[in-house]
């Protein structure tokens, strides 16, 4: 497979693989259109990376709850997404007052499994900030292993897919993959 070797952060090491344009990112759904507040600054004056982290993780758990795993899915339907692996790149820096909005979607799925991704997109130079991948496995709450997703929320999510990132973001979403079965004896729940 062809790489990319460069000096240049925003550009892919490894499979060339295009990072989302800044419209392609603006497509998708927006979790949070803010500036950056004074309790997001570190001692370099910019965003802290924990600030980043945790704005890109939450908007594609939110447009879950908002496509039909909503506040009371863990304790009607005994059910949750697990947090198996995630990918962040940091792209360009944040600094006070600058605004900037958080945008997600999903790039593919299994029965058990859903790859998402976040995005932070600088609203002040046009460009990205930040692009987070994370791999979620379906579970039930108790039995604590991998269950497939509920139909409705499955056709909800593949709804999803097939009007936000048709095309570009499997393809942007390359620090992930997903995989049908764990490998043995890795101690991970199986997709």
């Amino acid at each position: 497979m062809p790489t990319r070797r460069t000096s240049d952060p925003t550009a892919s090491v490894g499979p060339v693989n295009a990072l989302p344009t800044v419209e392609q990112a603006l497509s998708l759904p927006a979790a949070f259109d803010q500036v950056v507040s004074e309790d997001f600054i570190d001692e370099n004056g910019h965003m802290n990376i924990t600030d980043y982290f945790r704005l890109a993780t939450w908007a594609p758990w939110l447009r879950m709850v908002e496509l039909g795993m909503g506040e009371d899915y863990i304790a009607t339907r005994g059910m949750s997404f697990f947090t198996t692996e995630h990918q962040i790149r940091y792209l360009a820096e944040l600094r006070l007052g600058e605004r900037f909005s958080v945008h997600s979607g999903f790039a593919g799925r299994t029965a058990k499994a859903l790859h998402a991704v976040g995005v932070v997109v600088d609203r002040e130079h046009h460009r990205l900030a930040c692009v987070l991948e994370v791999m979620y496995v379906h579970v039930s709450m108790a039995e604590r292993r991998s269950t497939p997703i509920p139909d409705d929320l499955a056709a909800a999510l593949d709804a999803e897919m097939a009007v936000h990132g048709v095309g570009w973001l499997p393809a942007a979403a390359h620090g992930l993959t997903l995989h049908r079965t764990a490998p043995a004896g890795s101690g991970t729940l199986p997709a």
